[in-house]
């Protein structure tokens, strides 16, 4: 497994843990563990190993039961991709694909507007641009033609958050390399127990992001070592 798998599933089950202690929910056998939704199949990382690797991950930890939702291939009819989102408590987005249908949208709004927990994983936050709820919901993305029409860049500079409203294209990452991660808030239930600086692998550190940027908390802040 590469170094960013590794990572992101870890946040992935850091998350999760923070979903348990926020609703305050005790699940102590097979038929109470915390119910898991992957989507996946487009994307322009290899999903059918990323999807394996996060099932054997989060059922390993006899916390969760894991489906998957698999979307017809790229370019083909979308009409009938219609996950039930809301018999779910978490919903893994790894997909990074065409547009789904309207009905499917509206199912995924209701689902995150009445408490659904949603993770994005990775290049999921390129899906959708001109989605205007799906990009409310994720706060920030990249790629996708994004740029200062559909919203700020934001980073942590002197101590403070900066929206930066100027002109230029949303989402990029240079050649992978070691970092520091700065954790902002180490009492949130997703950051707790993690050090207050720690040394992350070699990985894509992705920059530029843009997006409406409401709601949000900055939890973590880094910094290339080189």
């Amino acid at each position: 497994m590469t170094h960013k798998k590794t990572f992101h599933l870890l946040l992935l089950v850091i998350f999760f843990a923070g979903c348990s202690v926020n609703k305050n929910l005790s699940k102590k056998n097979d038929a109470l563990k915390f119910s898991v939704l992957i989507v996946n199949g487009q994307n322009n990382h290899n999903w059918e190993i990323g999807s394996e690797t996060m099932t054997q991950i989060l059922e390993g930890s006899n916390l969760f039961s894991v489906n998957i939702a698999t979307s017809p291939e790229k370019g083909e009819d979308m009409s009938n991709f219609k996950p039930n989102f809301s018999d779910y408590d978490v919903v893994v987005m790894d997909y990074n694909g065409d547009e789904w249908c309207d009905e499917t949208k509206t199912s995924f709004i209701n689902y995150v507007r009445n408490g659904g927990g949603l993770f994005i994983l990775h290049a999921a936050d390129n899906s959708f641009p001109k989605w205007k709820e799906y990009n409310q919901i994720i706060g920030l993305g990249g790629w996708g033609k994004r740029n200062e029409k559909d919203g700020p860049y934001i980073y942590w500079q002197d101590g403070k958050i900066v929206r930066d409203n100027s002109p230029g294209k949303g989402g990029g990452h240079g050649k992978q390399h070691e970092y520091v991660i700065t954790t902002r808030e180490q009492e949130h239930p997703i950051m707790k127990g993690l050090p207050g600086e720690w040394f992350h692998a070699q990985d894509e550190l992705y920059h530029g992001l843009r997006g409406p940027a409401e709601h949000m908390t900055i939890k973590e802040n880094s910094q290339s070592n080189i």
